[in-house]
């Protein structure tokens, strides 16, 4: 099975994917590492943000353990993949119910609004 990206750990703590920031959705609140100098901050790190306060989505930078990506949802973020779902991580399923190993809700939103955003040429 292919792979569109690695996600990378520093002790034990998210950290980036090789090409993409990585956000974790649960109970509905997106999280990610916080900006420093162990992030490399993508493009549209920022824009994930205020994506999630414009659109009422909660927000949370903090360090996240490795076993906090047996989350409800799992994304990409980046310029050229803009906002993607991570469905499958390590040969399992992400997410839980009937969204397990699909796109969730967090994201369908997010994209939308990424979509919004490219449309209104704001980004």
């Amino acid at each position: 099975m292919g792979a569109v990206d690695t996600v990378m750990f520093r002790d034990d703590h998210l950290s980036e994917a090789a090409s993409n920031n990585v956000w974790v959705v649960k109970d509905g609140v997106v999280m990610g590492p916080p900006k420093d100098h162990l992030l490399l901050e993508g493009i549209r790190f920022g824009l994930v943000e205020e994506m999630c306060q414009t659109h009422g989505i909660p927000f949370d930078l903090r360090r996240i353990t490795r076993t906090e990506l047996e989350a409800d949802e799992l994304m990409l973020s980046s310029a050229t993949k803009e906002v993607l779902p991570v469905t499958i991580l390590d040969g399992h399923p992400v997410g839980h119910g009937a969204t397990r190993g699909r796109p969730g809700p967090i994201y369908s939103r997010l994209s939308a609004a990424y979509q919004q955003a490219k449309a209104s040429q704001s980004i």
